[in-house]
């Protein structure tokens, strides 16, 4: 019989088969699967497996089927291996608040080039829009401009923007990725009320949110809505990409890429950067760049200290 990985915690692991949930070990041999070299967990939420059931309702995980993708990250380490966070998703929701804690587009972009490496649409949905102004919003709307991630704007308490959101999600598996507090489990419970997930308030000491989400779960919905709720992420590790392939994941570059001067090109201090030329033109964002150069400085450090 087929199921549905929907929660992991250490070497247990929830499957949905119709209407139930079975609680699952994984056969001894898939411990050392194929992708043992690359990945720290062989299971993932979102895993599409074969599964046994014994006489006692407990089941083994016998296969693992092929994904379709997988979001991951990578810290570093010379010997780290990639943490898979979910597997076979049609797009990553990343959530970010205006206030409490504020935005922070760096990470934004860490997550965003983390799915475009992966081929995983990445939606960003911005929470407590009833506190943000004009200019907070305008700014967030040209940063992202020719980045090729889609904005949704939204308020957990006043329920604006979440029509928009839900016209987004039906009939797909959804990741939901972001900092505690920004408003991950209270805009589920926005638009599923009878969800009635717990939730907790932001520090007044730190302005950090308190993590409500301890595992990654997935949680099944009408229509065909499969929503992977994640534990709240502070930072996020690109430590698998190249430094030189970094700028493949920026949409805002695809124009101009291929009118550098030099092959490869790292958009960063090559005298005929075509990227370089169309920042200054202000045809690329320049605080985007910014924060593409951040991550590519971070990059060449890391792979500089295994050398």
């Amino acid at each position: 019989m087929t199921g549905v990985v929907v929660k992991a915690f250490g070497r247990y692991y929830d499957v949905a088969w119709k209407n139930t949930r079975i609680r699952c070990t994984l056969r001894g041999k898939l411990r050392t699967h194929r992708d043992r070299e690359r990945f720290s967990n062989p299971v993932a939420v979102g895993d599409l497996v074969t599964l046994e059931i014994g006489g006692d309702g407990t089941g083994t995980i016998s296969h693992i089927h092929e994904r379709k993708n997988v979001f991951s990250r990578k810290e570093r380490g010379r010997n780290r291996k990639e943490d898979v966070i979910a597997a076979n998703l049609d797009q990553v929701i990343i959530i970010q608040s205006f206030y409490r804690p504020r935005l922070n587009l760096r990470f934004v972009d860490r997550l965003a080039v983390r799915g475009k490496k992966d081929g995983i649409p990445v939606l960003l949905c911005l929470n407590k829009v009833d506190l943000a102004d004009g200019e907070d919003i305008e700014f967030v709307k040209d940063y992202f401009s020719r980045s090729g991630i889609d904005l949704v704007f939204t308020s957990a308490i006043s329920g604006e923007g979440l029509d928009g959101l839900r016209g987004k999600i039906g009939g797909k598996t959804s990741l939901l990725a972001g900092h505690s507090g920004a408003g991950k489990t209270s805009i589920l419970n926005a638009v599923f009320p009878h969800l009635d997930l717990p939730v907790a308030d932001v520090s007044e000491k730190t302005g950090k949110g308190r993590h409500t989400t301890t595992n990654v779960e997935m949680i099944v919905l009408e229509g065909d809505i499969r929503m992977i709720d994640t534990p709240g992420m502070r930072e996020f590790g690109l430590m698998d990409i190249e430094p030189y392939r970094l700028g493949d994941y920026f949409a805002d570059f695809d124009r101009y890429r291929d009118k550098c001067g030099f092959k490869p090109c790292s958009h960063d201090h090559e005298p005929t950067c075509e990227v370089r030329r169309q920042v200054e033109k202000g045809k690329i964002n320049e605080e985007r760049y910014m924060s593409y150069l951040h991550i590519l400085e971070s990059l060449k450090e890391y792979y500089g200290s295994l050398y």
